[in-house]
């Protein structure tokens, strides 16, 4: 993993945050603007925040290792969502033609 690759941290609770990897020190992993998943009808998406009642982090996270089960790069599609949620930019489809 690399610094500023769009990764996807599985807490042991189950839930799914989705940020920039900035760091990892052993004892804590350290996420730029970090995104809880949420999954409904219509399927998956980001929620701004990383729980339903706290502020959203607009800067980096530190979470406790005990808490987090991996972390793992995030698929193309939900990443470039992200980017555009975090950044207000809109990502290039990365199929056919521009």
């Amino acid at each position: 993993m690399k610094k500023d690759d769009v990764v996807t941290a599985v807490l042991i609770n189950g839930a799914e945050i989705v940020g920039r990897f900035v760091m990892d020190n052993g004892k804590t992993v350290v996420l730029n603007k970090p995104r809880m998943i949420q999954a409904s009808e219509q399927g998956i998406g980001l929620v701004p925040g990383i729980c339903m009642t706290g502020e959203e982090p607009s800067g980096d996270f530190e979470f406790n290792k005990s808490g987090v089960l991996f972390i793992i790069n995030t698929v193309e599609q939900l990443a470039n969502q992200y980017g555009q949620m975090t950044s207000g930019l809109i990502m290039p489809q990365t199929k056919g033609l521009i």
